[in-house]
């Protein structure tokens, strides 16, 4: 389904507010089409569970989803919408790079899941219209500190603000290239479980800048010990997660 610009460049403008997507609602309805319902029970939903609004979305869904989703289904690996429009995907590092304008001036995308051999990591887009950020998850991928460091290069890092990494064979060598990154400056969320990070890369770490602004670090089941879980919680404290 293709939204009237009028409506959608107020939705893209302010992804997390509910008001712009009411007043689309509210236009909908008035031309008698279910989306502007769907819309009104997925911004209630996202507030406060109730069955019968449950019930009533996913009859909707299983109606009228391919047709809401036609503009979006080929350039993506699956999707989820919340609040009525697709906030969720998941894509190929390919299909993001060959897509990305299309997507993000589509709908309001917040969370993306990216499948990739870390090979084209560098070539990720830059988003300099994107007037919010992406939580970014290339977790399980075994990247490996190659594909660490070509991910640091990436300028689609800037417009990020999650990024979760677990589960990649990343080093301390991968961890060093992205805290030397120069594109991680809206960076809030760092998700390094299940890697292969040691103290040394620690210490490199805590002297990059991206540290003090994060509000969780996850370093779970790595290598890093008891001295680097202390220098981390030094900084954050309870923001990390060891």
């Amino acid at each position: 389904m293709t939204h009237p610009q009028r409506f959608l460049q107020t939705i893209l403008a302010a992804p997390q507010d509910d008001t712009p997507r009411y007043k689309y609602a509210n236009w909908l309805e008035g031309c008698g089409n279910p989306l502007g319902e769907f819309i009104r029970l997925q911004c209630s939903l996202a507030r406060e569970p109730q069955l019968e609004y449950e019930r009533r979305e996913q009859e909707l869904l299983a109606e009228f989803r391919d047709d809401w989703s036609l503009s979006l289904e080929d350039h993506v690996g699956w999707l989820s919408f919340r609040r009525g429009f697709v906030e969720e995907i998941a894509l190929s590092d390919k299909q993001l790079i060959r897509h990305a304008a299309h997507l993000f001036q589509s709908s309001p995308v917040l969370d993306i899941h990216l499948h990739s051999d870390g090979k084209r990591l560098d070539a990720l887009p830059d988003l300099p219209h994107l007037r919010h950020t992406l939580f970014l998850d290339i977790s399980a991928q075994n990247l490996g500190d190659p594909g660490a460091a070509r991910l640091a290069d990436a300028l689609m890092l800037a417009r990020v603000h999650g990024l979760n990494l677990g589960s990649n064979f990343i080093g301390d060598e991968g961890l060093i290239a992205l805290s030397d990154s120069l594109f991680l400056g809206e960076l809030r969320e760092l998700y390094l479980n299940d890697n292969l990070i040691t103290d040394d890369g620690v210490r490199q770490l805590v002297l990059s800048p991206i540290v003090e602004r994060l509000k969780v670090l996850d370093v779970r089941s790595t290598k890093i010990g008891p001295d680097g879980v202390a220098i981390l919680r030094h900084i954050l404290g309870d923001k990390v997660l060891a």
